[in-house]
């Protein structure tokens, strides 16, 4: 007997509630259970079976009494084609019709059944061939085959790794809805720094280290992406052979089940600067790639390199090619794990956390270039973790400065060896604690110390470098502060014997000191693209703060600043800045300089 025929959208929801049913299945289980499709389609479980009886007299289904239903690969295919309708129709309905991600998953459920095959092929070829939906739910393929996507949920992603939400597999409005209010859609980079199944919490950092605590449940629903090692593999091609090598890297990233964003991450930023009447520039400034690889759960690597101003050619003066981050990490509990390789210094607010939708202003701020050597890198090894009641910490050991490339208008910058075959005659330490337990609080203290004169073993030339900084933000108001201080011993005989060298002392220091308060405000408070920051700054940084005997300092190093400018942001990922800047001197001869500011930063 012929089975009757029954309306298509029937049929399609029936094949469609089978598919993802079962693809949510454990294994080994294999087929779904018919009171869970009753449960997901709404309707009583008799109906249901009813239903699947008929769709396994027309081959689209296997059911078995009392155990379940699977698809049939013909039935698989009808499924796979209606989700590729579906999630079409919602990306059309976003990118194109100006809908909320929260309200198309309704309007394409209807229209899902009613368009035609040409009308989704003109949909995909207008979108760009895509590969997920507004929520990241794969694309099938106009043969109903689906890539393979290489994802965790929170509750299973390595802690204190950088990790990408690639995908949200609720479309409940309001908890789409409460994903978008705290930056957790797919693209966001974040950070789970805690699980507790006792109180059914997962603690996880995002944006501009916005703090967020939610259910297992919840967690549960967010997918993400750990970046592999392909990421190596890109890089390295990449200083072979070019852009080609990292497009088809990203490519076979793509072919993987990767999604276009690839697994290569990084932040990029170029700038106009105009100071006083001098010529604008426009600088490509930093093109920076970051990759991590899990060997294991409990075993990551993490990789960061950086190309400054556009291009380096052999000895001329141009830009910097940096290896500013490699080192393994041994993950062994909340409290402590061991860390090795090549780190950046825990000093202060920017010099770890330094991507440029992260801080206000074109430029970094003076005290984090000038009183603290941003961005401060060397080899070393030691410990981090988190303790109880909201302390986290990380302390290293570490290849010191060297003092003998310390100036009077920058300090000790110069004095970074940045892992180049660092001396290690003298180790230097290092460490920083954080205290992060009160909503939109962070309170941290920072410690650099050193015996830094290898190179002349007759000096003492130790450094001590000692930070504090606090950030706050509650509703629109964003307010920080930060206040460093460095003291370099034997800094009297240390000008001697550079003088010597030279032929006159570089009148540097015996300490420096730096401060700096900014207040930032939302006055757009919408969301991307509605996400507007004005924000005022003042520093004071003084290079020559106290002089050793015989030396007396010069005033043109004892500079302020304030500076004042907004952050626009289209996206939470993309920072477009600009800024007004007026720096001071107290040299009474110098002129102060006024500096306009412009710059477009990102990173993903």
């Amino acid at each position: 007997m012929t089975p009757p025929m029954l309306p298509s959208s029937t049929v399609e929801n029936y094949l469609k509630a089978i598919y993802l049913g079962s693809a949510a299945l454990a294994p080994p289980q294999r087929l779904l259970p018919m009171g869970q499709l009753a449960t997901a389609l709404g309707v009583a479980p008799g109906t249901a079976t009813t239903m699947v009886k008929t769709l396994a007299e027309s081959g689209l289904v296997r059911y078995e009494p009392y155990s379940g239903v699977a698809l049939t690969a013909s039935g698989k295919k009808l499924a796979a084609l209606v989700l590729r309708r579906h999630r079409l129709i919602e990306l059309f309905l976003v990118r194109v019709m100006g809908y909320s991600w929260d309200e198309v998953h309704e309007e394409a459920e209807q229209l899902e059944h009613v368009v035609s095959d040409r009308l989704i092929d003109r949909m995909d070829e207008m979108l760009g061939r895509p590969e997920v939906d507004p929520h990241g739910d794969p694309i099938p393929n106009a043969d109903g085959s689906v890539k393979q996507q290489a994802v965790e949920s929170l509750l299973t992603c390595p802690l204190q790794t950088t990790v990408t939400v690639t995908r949200v597999i609720d479309q409940d409005r309001s908890f789409l809805r409460f994903i978008e209010s705290h930056d957790l859609k797919p693209g966001q980079a974040i950070e789970v720094e805690h699980r507790d199944a006792a109180s059914d919490s997962v603690r996880v950092r995002g944006k501009n280290e916005r703090r967020i605590t939610i259910g297992m449940r919840a967690a549960s629903k967010l997918l993400v992406q750990v970046a592999k090692t392909l990421v190596m593999f890109a890089i390295g091609a990449s200083l072979v052979v070019g852009l080609p090598a990292v497009a088809a890297a990203q490519t076979a990233a793509a072919d993987a089940g990767y999604p276009n964003t690839g697994p290569l991450s990084g932040y990029m930023d170029f700038h106009f600067n105009k100071v006083d009447h001098q010529p604008g520039v426009l600088d490509f400034h930093r093109f920076v790639l970051l990759m991590t690889h899990s060997f294991t759960p409990k075993i990551r690597f993490v990789g960061e390199l950086e190309l400054e101003h556009a291009f380096v050619e052999g000895l001329e003066e141009s830009g910097e090619l940096e290896l500013e981050q490699a080192y393994v990490d041994f993950l062994l509990s909340r409290r402590i794990n061991l860390r090795a390789g090549m780190l950046l210094m825990p000093i202060g607010i920017i010099n770890e956390r330094h991507e440029p939708p992260v801080y206000n202003g074109v430029e970094r701020p003076f005290v984090d270039t000038v009183i603290i050597p941003t961005t401060w890198f060397d080899v070393g090894a030691g410990v981090h973790g988190e303790l109880s009641g909201g302390f986290r910490y990380r302390a290293y050991a570490v290849a010191p400065l060297n003092s003998l490339e310390f100036t009077a208008d920058e300090g000790i910058r110069e004095g970074r060896q940045k892992g180049s075959n660092s001396n290690v005659r003298n180790v230097a330490y290092t460490g920083r604690l954080e205290y992060r337990r009160v909503r939109g609080l962070t309170l941290g203290a920072s410690v650099w110390a050193g015996e830094s004169s290898f190179s002349t073993p007759r000096l003492d030339t130790s450094v001590t470098l000692t930070e504090f900084d606090a950030r706050y933000r509650r509703d629109r108001l964003e307010l920080r502060t930060e206040f460093a201080d460095v003291k370099v011993g034997d800094a009297g005989r240390l000008n001697d014997s550079i003088g010597r060298s030279i032929g006159i002392p570089p009148n540097v220091a015996k300490q420096l000191r730096g401060y700096y308060t900014e207040a930032g405000y939302r006055v757009w408070n919408a969301g991307s693209p509605r996400d507007l920051v004005a924000f005022v700054r003042y520093e004071n940084f003084d290079t020559q703060f106290r002089m050793p005997d015989g030396l007396l300092p010069l005033k043109e190093f004892d500079r302020d600043a304030w500076t004042t400018g907004v952050t626009y942001y289209p996206d939470p990922d993309i920072a477009v800045k600009a800024d007004y800047t007026r720096l001071r001197n107290r040299s009474g001869v110098f002129a102060n300089r006024q500096v306009i500011n412009v710059g477009l930063g990102w990173w993903f």
